[in-house]
């Protein structure tokens, strides 16, 4: 039995949102069951508007309403399955009134933190995909 391989030209779209406090920090979650660390956001489903399902994503992850800011970045992960298809993730800078203390983490997150620039500078203790890693550092200068 050959194994199944993915369609040529085909991918999913995530989109994160950059959600930054007054002093520079930015809202890390610890993904549940894994040690990497990501911002909140996720898929969207098929047919579904990009901006309503950033929305979605937020607010099933974090219960917070926020404002879609610009794209700050964009870039594409890669995945060693066979029939995982290539994803295309959107990185836009968010705003919210909420306090990040009343975060309500959805069952995919173990733990937030609130992470520094210099944070980045230490992948050992934070795991963080390279993708997001990149859209990290772009925030991070532009604060």
């Amino acid at each position: 039995m050959s194994t199944p391989e993915k369609e040529p030209g085909l991918f999913t779209i995530s989109q994160k949102a950059i959600l930054m406090d007054k002093k520079g920090h930015i809202l890390m979650m610890e993904k549940a069951g894994k040690s990497h660390w990501d911002l909140p956001g996720g898929k969207l489903d098929q047919g579904e508007d990009m901006d309503k399902g950033l929305l979605r994503e937020v607010v099933e992850e974090t219960g917070f309403d926020v404002e879609i800011g610009p794209v700050i970045h964009v870039g594409q992960r890669r995945f060693d399955d066979p029939v995982k298809h290539d994803r295309i993730m959107v990185f836009h800078i968010c705003k919210m009134s909420q306090k990040f203390e009343k975060i309500k983490l959805s069952e995919e997150h173990n733990d937030w933190r609130m992470m520094k620039a210099e944070d980045l500078n230490n992948p050992s203790k934070y795991e963080i995909n390279p993708v997001v890693r990149k859209a990290l550092h772009k925030a991070f200068s532009q604060a």
